[in-house]
């Protein structure tokens, strides 16, 4: 028998060969283990291996990831981190906490929570895009979005958009994500926008009638629940 050490995990400290691993906020640093396999979001890519826990010792291998850039601090964030991965060799769990940990390498994580069921279901329709303080109206057709049972379904107000996600944690990641139609010129940004912050990974908050989408980059989408004549 090996740590329980099943679930997803976001970074919240971490030193490599005596430096801090550094954390850019809105963009998480995030383990889910399965099984014998890890993966996650790593600042800016998505990354993913074989792990093997015996007692509390523990082996990272066949580590992958994807190769997209971003801006310079999220990238030295991602690169400090996938470094230190393959240098741990024991784990320990306290609670909520996880520590993975080896030669001049600590990183520990916390638990993170489960998506909010009552997100699940309900036909959202979209009344603003927000970055920041700023809050911007949309235009167009009635733009919608609907999630149940790993299925994605909704519209950008220009094109319909179709997939599937998946939740790790508190995020949900959309996979198999895609786009049907043409857009005006002059919704090509809201529909940029919409499919940014959809395809990003988003974590979801629910208030009553009103849903926010927040993406790992830090944009985000306010939805209201559709009225009984909407759906």
């Amino acid at each position: 028998m090996g740590v329980e050490a099943e679930g997803s995990w976001q970074l919240k400290s971490g030193t490599l060969r005596g430096d801090p691993v550094p954390i850019v906020p809105d963009h998480r640093i995030m383990l889910t283990i399965e099984g014998r396999e890890f993966g996650g979001r790593a600042a800016c890519n998505l990354y993913g291996g074989t792990i093997r826990i015996e007692g509390d010792a523990v082996a990272l291998t066949e580590i992958a990831q994807t190769e997209m850039g971003c801006p310079p601090p999220i990238m030295a964030s991602e690169k400090a981190y996938m470094a230190a991965l393959p240098l741990v060799d024991t784990v320990r769990r306290e609670g909520s906490i996880l520590t993975l940990s080896g030669p001049e390498t600590i990183l520990r994580f916390v638990e993170l929570p489960d998506v909010d069921d009552d997100l699940f279901g309900t036909l959202w329709v979209l009344d603003a895009l927000i970055e920041g303080d700023i809050v911007t109206s949309v235009g167009g057709e009635r733009a919608t979005l609907r999630l149940d049972s790993g299925r994605l379904e909704g519209t950008t107000g220009c094109r319909r958009l179709t997939g599937r996600y998946v939740e790790r944690g508190d995020v949900i990641f959309a996979t198999a994500l895609s786009a049907h139609g043409r857009c005006p010129a002059d919704l090509s940004d809201q529909d940029g926008y919409v499919v940014g912050v959809l395809g990003d990974g988003f974590t979801a908050t629910v208030e009553g009638d009103r849903l926010t989408l927040t993406s790992m980059g830090g944009i985000g989408l306010i939805y209201r629940a559709a009225s009984a004549g909407e759906e």
